[in-house]
């Protein structure tokens, strides 16, 4: 059964168009809809009419991808604001809260390391985290690497003599640690020393993290000189260990043009040559953050739906706009300038809305910072094509046809059982889409409601509980783990719950045949079944969709074992406890 969400069932575009020229003439949003009523597409227009017209007035547009979500849209809503820069934040908005699949979408690369300190608390401690939440507190980094971030939270917490124990000790202490009496802290835990005092210690801490380490280095040395005219030699050994503890923190981060006082980021881009299954490709962008002429950190991000036909003007107007909007919206400080390989769209309404200032090269200095910044970028995105082992479009097709699927399998589910005897009952979910995983729509599920080794009744609260969720895209194909009988009870499931236009089908291992007789062990392949037909698909080795689906497979099995692991280890540890 197809599914009929998924065919464009377009309205006709001489309706759409005439709907167009009924909008108003000023700035505002606009949201893009199909039959369902998701959203597919949202863009801002000083126009809205002109801009809306634009795309029902001919019959075929020149960016295929444009063409694509065009040619399903059912209707669309308009947003009237006051102002371009109103229209353009609006914009920003809408697109994070409905994550509409058209768009081009920032998305944080991986989880480096940052260093984090809650500002609020009256003794805070310097943390490492791999989450930067909007909580008050303030986040530094990325880092390269863990080790990095714990090197540089050792030295500030030894320089400083900050806490560094966790709340609950903090808490509950009654006298002060052995870091106290080695003279590493300075005991706020049992109130020896002041609130005031200790938030003086934080702030020199944030401006070494803010890459403004030179004016505290120069206030240690007069210190250190002065002790040491005056004899105290200890004193002055003090301040000579804190001085080199900052240099060290210092040293990572690399001079780009010596002397400088610029306070300046720089945005590198990098996208595919070809397109992807859709149509569209991944892209890449590395932002280079510089402070009085230092390199203090290096971010990553991957952006989704950037096709190879859009301009790299269009590409970067996105991309500022959801990098520096969170930024402007929350008042969190602004590099002096931007620089960027070249202009963007809308460049004065960026400047006026974001408050950063966009500039382009001027010198050689400016151009060798582009091409670190782009040099960065497209390492970032050859390394992440790697980690994620993605698979082409040869692997997608294959599947389809030798699946008999009616739709391409662009975005494919796998789901998987995990339990000992019915105890510690899970099920994972992975995704690849596009042929890679794509493990921010990864789920674990603890099952809830069977006791008991039960993989039907397991499979069903794990299928009941995903398709209920309506603000999901619907998967192409579902695989499930196993043979004739777990897609016989796939299928069983999804009648009764009412999944209609969702290919299922079920991957069995090899099986070994049971000749202990024969002079050599005789295997089968890995085996396909498909609904209604009783003997199994082959799937080939050397197959890109042998490769592909076993990938899928073996990874909701390492998914699902992992999580039933920790879930048994956590219930082994609290019967030690009690």
């Amino acid at each position: 059964m197809e599914n009929q969400a998924s065919k464009p069932n377009q309205a006709p575009r001489t309706e759409l168009l005439e709907r167009a020229r009924e909008a108003k003439t000023g700035p505002g949003v606009y949201l893009m809809k199909d039959i369902q009523g998701v959203v597919l597409y949202i863009g801002k227009a000083k126009n809205l009419r002109n801009r809306l017209v634009s795309y029902f007035q001919s019959s075929v547009h020149e960016i295929p991808r444009v063409e694509l979500w065009v040619s399903r849209v059912q209707r669309f809503d308009v947003i009237l604001t006051e102002t371009e820069a109103e229209a353009l934040i609006l914009e920003a908005t809408l697109v994070k809260k409905n994550k509409p699949k058209f768009n081009i979408r920032l998305k944080d690369d991986k989880a480096y390391p940052y260093l984090k300190i809650q500002i609020n608390d009256s003794f805070p401690r310097i943390e490492m985290t791999r989450k930067v939440l909007s909580d008050g507190a303030r986040y530094f980094g990325p880092f390269p690497s863990s080790g990095s971030a714990r090197q540089v939270m050792h030295l500030l917490n030894e320089t400083f003599s900050l806490r560094d124990c966790s709340e609950n000790v903090f808490r509950h202490r009654s006298r002060p640690c052995i870091l106290h009496q080695m003279g590493r802290c300075t005991a706020p835990c049992v109130n020896l020393i002041e609130a005031n005092q200790y938030r003086d210690l934080i702030l020199e801490v944030i401006r070494v993290l803010e890459g403004k380490a030179d004016r505290v280095i120069h206030e240690l040395r007069v210190g250190m000189n002065d002790a040491a005219e005056n004899e105290e030699f200890e004193q002055a050994a003090f301040f000579r260990d804190q001085i080199q503890n900052l240099d060290l923190i210092t040293q990572t981060q690399a001079v780009f043009e010596a002397g400088s006082q610029k306070d300046r980021d720089v945005v590198g881009l990098a996208r595919h040559s070809q397109e992807s299954a859709n149509g569209h490709t991944e892209g890449h962008a590395t932002v280079l953050k510089i402070r009085k002429g230092k390199l203090i950190a290096v971010q990553h991000f991957r952006l989704q739906n950037t096709d190879i036909t859009l301009p790299v003007a269009d590409v970067l107007s996105q991309f500022l706009v959801q990098y520096y909007l969170p930024a402007a919206q929350s008042g969190d400080g602004i590099s002096e300038e931007v620089l960027l390989p070249e202009a963007p769209l809308d460049l004065d309404l960026l400047e006026k809305a974001l408050g950063i200032k966009p500039r382009l090269p001027e010198n050689p200095v400016d151009q060798q910072l582009l091409n670190v910044a782009r040099t960065n970028a497209e390492y970032a995105l050859e390394q992440n094509d790697k980690k994620e082992r993605g698979h082409g479009i040869k692997a997608l097709e294959e599947i389809q046809t030798k699946l008999h699927l009616q739709r391409f399998p662009s975005r494919i589910e796998c789901y998987d059982n995990s339990n000992i005897q019915g105890a510690d009952a899970v099920a994972s979910r992975v995704v690849f889409v596009d042929g890679a995983p794509d493990k921010n729509l990864y789920r674990r599920y603890k099952i809830r409601t069977i006791e008991g080794a039960n993989d039907f009744g397991t499979m069903k609260e794990v299928l009941g509980r995903r398709f209920s969720n309506s603000e999901e895209d619907l998967p192409d194909l579902v695989v499930v783990d196993g043979g004739k009988g777990q897609l016989a009870q796939a299928v069983a499931i999804f009648e009764e719950l009412g999944i209609q236009g969702v290919g299922v089908v079920g991957l069995a291992k090899a099986r070994v045949e049971k000749d202990f007789q024969a002079a050599e062990v005789k295997s089968s392949f890995e085996r396909i079944f498909i609904p209604n037909r009783k003997n199994p698909v082959p799937l080939l080795p050397h197959t890109e969709a042998y490769k592909l689906l076993t990938h899928i497979r073996d990874e909701a099995h390492r998914f699902a074992i992992q999580y039933h692991r920790l879930l048994r280890s956590k219930r082994t540890l609290k019967g030690t406890k009690a």
